[in-house]
């Protein structure tokens, strides 16, 4: 996916998100779905805890619990799906 924008920060905060979503597995290790499984709130604060440092060395936390819940729930939705089609 090509982005439009020129903005070295916000490419930074794509980019660890998407290695962070990437990441998380659609089970816990007892093979409970993660939704259903205390892990959950794991995935969803290490998005909230993410600190990206700007150009002035301003360390800025880009995503609040609501956004990374919404993040984890709509990345295990959309590869349930896509193993599904």
């Amino acid at each position: 996916m090509k982005l439009k924008s020129k903005s070295s920060l916000f490419h930074t905060i794509i980019e660890r998100v998407d290695q962070q979503l990437a990441s998380i597995p659609l089970n816990d290790a007892e093979g409970t779905p993660l939704e259903d499984s205390t892990d959950f709130d794991m995935h969803v604060d290490g998005i909230k805890e993410m600190k990206i440092t700007d150009a002035k060395e301003n360390v800025i936390h880009p995503f609040s619990t609501a956004v990374a819940t919404q993040l984890v729930y709509d990345e295990l939705n959309e590869r349930r799906e896509q193993s599904n089609g």
